[in-house]
C-alpha cells in the first residue's frame, strides 16, 4: 500500500497559511510581492495537484476499510491544488501591476478571484460534507500499529471529531471567501482569513506528526513490535 496523505497534509496546511497570510495582504492594503507568492503557489499547487490527480485515480489506499482516504484527501487536494496553480500563473503574469499603486492591484486581484470563488464555494460545500461522513460513519481510526494515534483506534469517535472538525473548519473558510467576494462582503474575508489559519496550522502539524507515527507503525508491522509512542 503506497500512502503519502503525509505530505498532502503537510502541504496542504501549508498552502492554507500561505493563502490565509495573502489574503490579509489584500485585505490590510499591504503590498503584495508577486513574485514571491507566485512562487510560493506553485509549490504548493503542484504537490497538491500530482498527488490528489494520483490519488483520485488511482486509489492507492488499499482495502481494509481505509478506501475513503482516497476521497477524502485526493479530491480535496486536487482541487485546491489547481486553484493554487492559478493564482501563481495570474501573480506571475501580473507582475507589473504590483509595482503600482497597492489599492488598485490589491482591489484588481480580489474582482480577479471572484468567479474562482465559485468552485472554492463548491470545494467548501464538499469539504461540509465529507465532515460529516466522518464523524456520521466514524471514519480515520489509525490501526493499533500506530504510535500515538492507534491508542485511541478504540474510540473511532475521537478521530472522527478530529478529521470531521479540521474539514469543517476549512469548509467554513472556503464557504465565507465564496459569499463574500460574490455578495460584495469583504468583512467576511477576515473570517475566512481565520478559519484558514486554524485549518493550515493543524493540518501542518497533523502531517508533521504523521512522518513520525507511520513510520512507527510500519516499522511495528515489520518488526513485530508494538512501539505506543
Amino acid at each position: 500500500m503506497v500512502v503519502y496523505n503525509e505530505l498532502v497534509a503537510l502541504t496542504a496546511g501549508a498552502g492554507l497559511l500561505g493563502f490565509a497570510a495573502f489574503l490579509a495582504h489584500l485585505i490590510k492594503g499591504k503590498r503584495i510581492d508577486s513574485e514571491g507568492w507566485a512562487g510560493f503557489f506553485a509549490v504548493t499547487g503542484v504537490l497538491l495537484l500530482a498527488l490528489g490527480i494520483h490519488t483520485t485515480v488511482t486509489w492507492p489506499f488499499g482495502a481494509g476499510g481505509f478506501e475513503y482516504a482516497n476521497i477524502a484527501f485526493g479530491q480535496p487536494a486536487a482541487g485546491f491544488g489547481a486553484l493554487l496553480l492559478f493564482a501563481a500563473v495570474y501573480l506571475w503574469r501580473h507582475r507589473s501591476l504590483y509595482a503600482g499603486p497597492v489599492e488598485e492591484a490589491n482591489a484588481t486581484t480580489l474582482a480577479a478571484f471572484k468567479p474562482v470563488g465559485i468552485f472554492v464555494g463548491a470545494l467548501g460545500l464538499g469539504m461540509a460534507v465529507l465532515a460529516v461522513a466522518f464523524v456520521r460513519f466514524q471514519l480515520g481510526a489509525a490501526p493499533p500499529e500506530e504510535p500515538i494515534s492507534g491508542r485511541f483506534g478504540h474510540l473511532p469517535i475521537l478521530e472522527a471529531l478530529f478529521l470531521g472538525g479540521l474539514w469543517g473548519i476549512v469548509a467554513v473558510g472556503a464557504l465565507l471567501f465564496a459569499i463574500a467576494l460574490w455578495t460584495d462582503r469583504p468583512q467576511l474575508l477576515r473570517w475566512a482569513v481565520r478559519a484558514w489559519v486554524i485549518g493550515g496550522t493543524v493540518f501542518l502539524l497533523f502531517g508533521a506528526m504523521n512522518f513520525y507515527t507511520h513510520i512507527g507503525m510500519y516499522y511495528n508491522i515489520e518488526h513485530g513490535t508494538m512501539h505506543k509512542w
